[in-house]
């Protein structure tokens, strides 16, 4: 087949390039092809899903080296060249993800149309929207490309860095990084490029931007009495960031007017939208579900790195136990005296699992976390 244009998503180099793809029959491979090489990836790895704004693009993606790659078309034409070269299975796959992606442009014209309808009556535009604004926050968080993400955590990373308090290296710093990598090479697949940092800060806390970014102040490493307590913190953010939480949040707080830009808007000006709140991630307030949510799947990371979930039970105790105004970690997080409870419930009902401790020489970093503060 001729080949046709793409774009590869590379999570080793961090970027997106354009590059040719075809169907190689012979190889039964589907070959890649840039100007720093190609490559060729068995169509038994592959699998197939759509996406982008208008879900007019189609993703092909594989693992390799424990990384998710992805090849993104988007033309229609070169979409059904590709359809008609490759192997029937996954010819018919392309034609229905086309076809589903027509139905869904078709769905989003009537939604605007209708939202367009709603502000002609203010009065009921504003009432409605308040009635309906999870799933109004859904709808946008659907149309927003995980390149949104990306953007603002990259903002909120310059913005901590601006502060001059981050730690560049020590024993606090590689307690967070490997920690924070044996999760995330446990995780499930994601779009996203992680990064942990600790700042010197004395408030308990830690918190997640869209996209990513994990920053823990040095007073939470202070404060806990293992690594395992760090690790289950770590888990509990790097799930807001798998299930999007914050970036609904900075949606939440963009308001009524955000809320329609980011709606019929173009998806390179949603950044622009949500910049103004990204100022104050530390203050961002979850929902009850949200925490829920996130202690859930931050136990079953903790499951698949082998790494032990009590921790998390005995730090979000021993904080609600504290006697005057609650740190910022559970401050910023509602339903803190339930919290240890609920977890435990949780526990019991996944069952033990193996664990595999990591090494840290944790009087070393408490040693300098308190000394950072």
């Amino acid at each position: 087949m001729t080949p046709v244009r793409g774009q590869l998503h590379d999570p080793v180099a961090g970027v997106t390039r354009a590059v040719d793809v075809s169907w190689d029959p012979a190889g039964r491979a589907l070959r890649i092809a840039a100007e720093a090489g190609a490559r060729s990836v068995p169509a038994a790895r592959l699998s197939l899903s759509g996406g982008g704004w208008q879900k007019q693009d189609v993703h092909l993606s594989w693992t390799e080296d424990g990384r998710a790659w992805a090849v993104t078309i988007s033309e229609p034409a070169a979409l059904e060249s590709l359809a008609a070269a490759l192997p029937a299975e996954y010819g018919s796959e392309i034609r229905r993800l086309i076809a589903a992606g027509v139905r869904e442009r078709r769905r989003g014209r009537r939604t605007l149309v209708i939202v367009a309808a709603l502000l002609l009556f203010p009065v009921l535009a504003l009432g409605a929207a308040f009635l309906l604004r999870d799933r109004l926050i859904g709808l946008i968080l659907r149309r927003l490309p995980t390149t949104v993400d990306a953007q603002l955590g990259e903002l909120a990373f310059r913005q901590v860095g601006s502060t001059g308090k981050l730690l560049a290296s020590g024993p606090a710093v590689e307690a967070v990084h490997a920690l924070g990598e044996r999760l995330i090479r446990s995780a499930p697949s994601h779009p996203y490029r992680f990064r942990f940092e600790v700042v010197r800060d004395p408030s308990i806390n830690a918190f997640a931007a869209p996209g990513g970014l994990v920053v823990v102040h040095t007073g939470l490493l202070a404060a806990a009495a293992s690594p395992d307590e760090v690790a289950g913190v770590l888990a509990h953010e790097i799930t807001h960031v798998l299930e999007r939480h914050s970036l609904r949040q900075l949606v939440f707080q963009a308001g009524m007017a955000g809320a329609v830009r980011l709606l019929i808007g173009a998806p390179e000006g949603a950044a622009e939208v949500l910049t103004g709140a990204t100022m104050n991630l530390t203050a961002l307030r979850f929902s009850r579900d949200q925490e829920q949510d996130a202690d859930r799947g931050g136990l079953d990371l903790l499951r698949r790195a082998r790494l032990p979930a009590e921790g998390l039970v005995r730090f979000f105790d021993r904080l609600a136990e504290r006697g005057g105004a609650l740190p910022p970690l559970l401050s910023s997080h509602p339903a803190a005296d339930d919290r240890a409870v609920l977890l435990a419930a949780e526990l019991t009902h996944q069952g033990e699992w193996p664990v595999e401790a990591l090494p840290v020489d944790w009087q070393a970093v408490q040693t300098e976390a308190r000394s950072s503060r």
